[in-house]
């Protein structure tokens, strides 16, 4: 019974990760993907609250863009900052159409602050992004002209790294997470979606409370994604060519990376696409089965093979997938830190999935949960 339910339970995992390498090698996926000839106006929204420190790197980014300065638009929310930030979007005023709003006394929310962006929006085609990022000069030029025809686009985003082994670590594990959605879109079933770098049209998208869940602290990405996906699955892209990238940055070293994924965890119960859902769960009964075994291990040491059975067939599985969007991104440096990746995932997924699914966190001064 436990061979069976070992080997049922690694191949559903298996199954899954071939499914997104052959989504990830699609023709039609986004690095092969030929941009039309002419770059359509983009009004960028961009919702913040205490960023700081994080402002400057983002603006000083978006005055380097190589799209004409008459093709686009940037649209900065403040939802109830405290730290001067408007001050210092003020100061870059000579952006183009550059127009800094507050949220009104007694709303609050991210997912109300973009939604206020984009009723502002005055152009059709709207990219969102975070405050922490860093866009490269080519990114409006690019998803301008990428993003030509399709209802939502998804561009990719890189983690930054120094010399921290941490910093290497978070980065291979946000990369995963961007493979299983660029391999998701290619197979037209998108599961895993980023605000840091994400396009969509108004004129096929109604943006409203109940698209973006506004009764849920967090996931305005996730579910503006599931809410697309229920009439636009084959007119979604996944784009990996790195003209049209952000670079994001994690803070906070070990806490904060544990505080990101139950953040990230906590809004997975409000969540109702199946399909996101079933990917969630096989991922999750896997890395769970693989803190069982060596438990089992202590009673039966025949379970010592097929726990190690299981870790090579996976880690195979993995590293597959990981090499293909790793190279296809420019980052299989990461690799480096792939193996001791394997052994800690397990606990480190199934430790902050349950840690996350209880509730009970703080980001930027306002609880987090799933519940209303």
């Amino acid at each position: 019974m436990l061979t069976i339910a070992t080997i049922a339970i690694t191949l559903l995992y298996v199954v899954l990760i071939v499914l997104l390498i052959v989504g990830l090698v699609q023709p039609s996926a986004g690095h092969n993907q030929a941009f039309g000839q002419l770059a359509q106006p983009v009004s960028v929204v961009v919702a913040f609250r205490n960023e700081a420190p994080n402002l400057t790197r983002l603006l000083e980014a978006l005055s380097r863009q190589t799209l004409d300065a008459s093709k686009w638009e940037l649209i900065m929310v403040d939802d109830g900052s405290t730290d001067g930030g408007d001050k210092i979007a003020q100061s870059f005023h000579n952006l183009p159409g550059l127009r800094l709003v507050k949220l009104q006394k007694g709303i609050t929310g991210k997912k109300q602050a973009l939604l206020f962006g984009v009723e502002l929006a005055r152009f059709n085609l709207v990219a969102i992004t975070d405050a922490d990022c860093v866009p490269v000069a080519t990114w409006l030029n690019d998803i301008s002209r990428r993003a030509n025809g399709y209802a939502l686009l998804q561009g990719c985003v890189l983690v930054e790294r120094n010399s921290n082994l941490l910093s290497w670590f978070e980065a291979l594990d946000y990369a995963s997470l961007m493979a299983v959605s660029a391999g998701s879109f290619g197979l037209k079933r998108p599961v895993v979606a980023a605000s840091a770098n994400l396009v969509f049209r108004k004129d096929m998208i109604n943006v409203r409370p109940e698209t973006l869940r506004v009764d849920v602290a967090s996931g305005d990405d996730m579910f503006l994604l599931h809410e697309v996906k229920k009439d636009h699955s084959n007119n979604m892209l996944f784009s990996t060519n790195l003209a049209g990238s952000v670079l994001t940055r994690f803070d906070g070293g070990f806490v904060g990376a544990i505080r990101r994924r139950r953040r990230w965890a906590s809004k997975a119960p409000a969540y109702t696409d199946i399909e996101t859902i079933l990917v969630g769960l096989i991922v999750l009964v896997f890395n769970l089965w693989l803190l069982v075994l060596p438990m089992i291990c202590i009673f039966n040491l025949e379970a010592w093979n097929l726990l190690v059975g299981s870790l090579l067939v996976a880690s195979l599985a993995n590293f597959c997938l990981l090499f293909i969007y790793l190279k296809q991104t420019n980052q299989l440096k990461l690799m480096l830190v792939f193996l001791p990746l394997q052994l800690i995932y397990p606990i480190y997924l199934c430790t902050v999935a349950i840690a996350g699914f209880a509730g009970g966190q703080n980001w930027k001064g306002r609880a987090v949960s799933w519940k209303n």
